[in-house]
């Protein structure tokens, strides 16, 4: 009996063992997905508010850059109109007046100025003539303000107010159900601004799980996003899945392994059908024609990707360029994407050297030169010249070092090859990417097209742009001209080049050079090939 009982005993404890060691293993492992869950929820949640904060400072940037391009320097009816006029295209900002030499506000166009004092140092932002501090304002300085100030050589000045509260969005959730608290800080130290999504988290409570915290410098301003979220809210966010593992532990650590190795299974999928398309080819070229709408003539393209799967069927980049950009799936296709182009236009191009020949680019082909030598590899030994290519700097992401990019950029201009910025006014780097980089061609976004005849604030953009790149000796093209009345009216404002449905479709080779053809044929060639030319 002592024997039957050990091994009775024996088996109950290797029993609960066996019951109790996948609870407890799962609890940790719940514990730690939820933290690594958390963490990459902050990280999340730090990256797109810093993006929403970039992009408030960014247009009060652009606005009071513009207004001190046009020289406003007192509140007169004329500056207070403009003003006026760049405070609508900017209603985060509260105040714009103007400063004398001592930083003191003179008048506003839009009441009496503010009395703030300063909360922190001034450091540059995008311009050396372009200042940023924190400043507060109210009985003992309750509200917190950013402070955007442009010197002009005599040392007064313009100022822009932007308010702390006005720097986060009206709704900011993460991934997950998780409280959090954010702010923004000064790289300095001063906070400008804080929110918390729960008012418990004034006083967290101690919890067996780590808090967790993230953080987003921005590589424009002197500012940093922080994400806290505290251990108590991320297990009271989670309670009941600890209490359903507890209750159910087998059964869900069998679900869990059977999920993990579905997941395994599945994880990469969509990334690994990209790198095999890219692989056999299946990415191709298609080719946008861009007209000289003064002369009517073909004066090069813009080529655009397009997924031919084995099926025939033909799928847009809308459906996979962000995994693409996400997964480095990228770098190869671009490089396809060139060699295809090459292959493809070499003999026409060849004899026909006013025709160009534009490529897109995204943020991370900027962080290294490699892009450059790659260019130089694919079309040194072709018959399309160095100078007929054109590279686009694309905005769907921020440029991740501006000095690094314009060293790249500088490097494609050195190869004799032209770099464009692409949707110009509504990308990250709005007015800041045309101060810096350096490019040749400014591309107007179809956005502001679509407004020509609708929009009133939209048409004077147009028409803004058109100045600043007369002024700044770029050449302009309008992208996505779909109708016969906005090419008329960006012929009659100077606009030369110009690109979408109303001339041709992204076409496949063999239709675009049908069209080159008919458009440039070689009996017709001359050598008064405008000067001005640049493709999208």
């Amino acid at each position: 009996m002592r024997d039957g009982g050990h091994s009775w005993r024996k088996a109950l404890l290797a029993g609960l063992a066996v019951a109790l060691v996948p609870v407890l293993g799962l609890n940790v492992l719940l514990a730690v997905n939820f933290v690594t869950a958390s963490q990459r929820d902050a990280d999340g949640v730090a990256a797109e508010a810093l993006g929403f904060v970039e992009e408030r400072l960014d247009n009060a940037s652009t606005a009071l850059i513009g207004l001190a391009l046009k020289g406003v320097s007192d509140c007169g009816p004329a500056e207070a109109a403009t003003v006026q006029a760049a405070w609508r295209r900017a209603p985060q900002i509260s105040e714009i007046a103007v400063v004398d030499a001592a930083g003191s506000a003179t008048c506003s166009a839009l009441g009496t100025p503010r009395v703030v004092r300063r909360a922190s140092a001034e450091h540059e932002a995008i311009s050396p003539e372009l200042s940023l501090s924190t400043v507060t304002a109210g009985e003992n300085g309750a509200q917190r303000l950013i402070r955007l100030q442009w010197r002009y050589p005599a040392g007064d000045g313009i100022r822009a107010l932007v308010p702390g509260d006005q720097l986060f969005p009206k709704f900011l959730r993460g991934r997950g159900s998780a409280a959090f608290a954010v702010q923004v800080v000064m790289l300095d130290g001063p906070v400008v601004a804080r929110r918390l999504l729960d008012p418990a988290l004034a006083e967290p409570q101690p919890s067996i799980i780590p808090s967790v915290h993230a953080a987003s410098a921005s590589s424009r301003y002197p500012i940093r996003v922080d994400v806290d979220m505290p251990g108590g809210a991320i297990s009271q966010a989670n309670k009941s899945l600890f209490v359903y593992a507890n209750l159910s532990g087998l059964l869900f650590a069998a679900l869990t392994v059977a999920g993990a190795v579905l997941l395994s299974r599945r994880s990469g999928g969509p990334v690994r059908e990209i790198h095999d398309g890219i692989r056999r080819g299946e990415f191709i070229p298609y080719y946008q024609p861009v007209i000289d709408i003064v002369t009517g003539r073909l004066t090069g393209c813009e080529v655009l990707v397009r997924w031919r799967k084995r099926d025939g069927s033909i799928v847009p980049p809308g459906r996979f360029i962000s995994l693409a950009e996400a997964s480095g799936e990228i770098f190869p296709m671009t490089l396809a994407l060139m060699e295809a182009a090459r292959d493809d236009l070499a003999a026409f191009y060849c004899d026909r050297p006013h025709l160009k020949l534009g490529f897109n680019l995204f943020a991370g082909h900027f962080d290294d030169v490699t892009i450059a030598d790659e260019v130089e590899a694919i079309f040194s030994g072709s018959s399309i010249r160095m100078g007929q290519l054109m590279f686009e700097v694309t905005e769907r992401q921020p440029l991740h070092d501006i000095r690094r990019a314009r060293q790249v950029i500088a490097r494609l201009q050195d190869l004799g090859a032209r770099v464009a910025l692409d949707d110009v006014g509504t990308g990250h780097g709005g007015l800041s990417y045309l101060l810096k980089l350096g490019v040749d061609v400014m591309k107007m976004d179809k956005m502001f097209v679509d407004a020509i005849g609708t929009d009133r604030y939209s048409v004077a953009i147009v028409d803004s742009l058109v100045k600043l790149a007369e002024d700044m000796n770029l050449d302009l093209i309008a992208e996505g001209v779909e109708t016969i009345e906005q090419v008329e009216y960006l012929r009659a404002k100077g606009v030369r080049l110009a690109q979408g449905y109303v001339f041709a479709p992204p076409l496949p080779a063999s239709s675009f050079l049908a069209l080159v053809e008919a458009m440039s044929p070689l009996a017709r060639e001359v050598d008064d090939a405008p000067k001005r030319l640049a493709t999208a």
